[in-house]
């Protein structure tokens, strides 16, 4: 059986689309026809069974680190084609949690797909870095704003020294109209290359509303061609798709500045 890609969508600041990237990631790989299973290891907040309208289930995560279920049992099917481990929102499952057997879930799920995309808990906590401890292969989710930036430093540095393959930096929430760093300067602080832009989108709030990954309520947003084009690099295939838009004068000045319009 095929040895499965884990990768984590990692960052050291909270708010900045995080989970919003690793459920959007899964579905871009899936809708290249790659099987993928994304869990949810951010033990204390977990979000991704709630942005997929699945925020209670029989089973999650902390059943299978407690040892009272098995990993592949305990993987729910979305109507979007995501397959997820998601954690649980109660609060008492939160204590007495060893976080260092998460590194055995996903050895238990390794091979049963082709990717495993882990969601982290933010900061560099424990908790968090036992994500970053299970994880082959970490994209770096961050803003393009100084705060974030100093942070996203911090978990690069963290990662290196962790020996993790450190794909590239996936820049969310980026606006042509606002004074950000520039993508030049964000690969020159953090020594990391940019792989990936995500603007900001309304298609990615209503697709919260519909409990949709954005690449599955709206295919053809900014956002969504985004995290195609991001799943399509980390395939090496060459993807091409059309940007359907409202008629915006945001959203046409960051299609000029990503290159998309003249």
């Amino acid at each position: 059986m095929a040895i499965s890609r884990v990768i984590g969508c990692i960052s050291s600041k909270g708010g900045i689309g995080k989970t919003t990237s690793a459920i959007n990631l899964a579905a871009a790989l899936t809708y290249f026809g790659k099987n993928v299973i994304l869990v949810d290891a951010n033990f204390t907040s977990p979000n991704v069974g709630v942005y997929l309208g699945n925020p209670v289930n029989q089973h999650n995560l902390h059943d299978v680190l407690r040892g009272k279920k098995e990993a592949l049992e305990s993987v729910f099917h979305h109507s979007s084609g995501i397959k997820f481990l998601p954690g649980s929102i109660a609060l008492k499952d939160t204590r007495k949690i060893d976080h260092h057997k998460l590194t055995g879930v996903v050895r238990d799920l390794d091979g049963h797909s082709d990717f495993i995309v882990l969601d982290g808990a933010p900061g560099l906590t424990k908790e968090a870095l036992s994500v970053v401890k299970a994880l082959d292969e970490v994209v770096i989710v961050t803003t393009p704003e100084m705060p974030a930036l100093t942070d996203a430093l911090k978990t690069v540095k963290v990662c290196k020294e962790l020996r993790k393959d450190i794909l590239g930096v996936l820049v969310t929430k980026t606006n042509a109209k606002n004074p950000d760093v520039s993508l030049k300067d964000i690969e020159a602080m953090l020594d990391v290359p940019v792989i990936g832009v995500i603007p900001e989108d309304r298609a990615v709030k209503h697709a919260l509303v519909s409990k949709q990954p954005v690449v599955a309520s709206h295919p053809k947003s900014a956002s969504a061609v985004q995290y195609k084009k991001l799943a399509a690099d980390l395939l090496n295939l060459k993807y091409e798709e059309s940007i359907q838009t409202p008629n915006s004068s945001f959203v046409n000045s960051f299609l000029k500045w990503m290159g998309f319009k003249d």
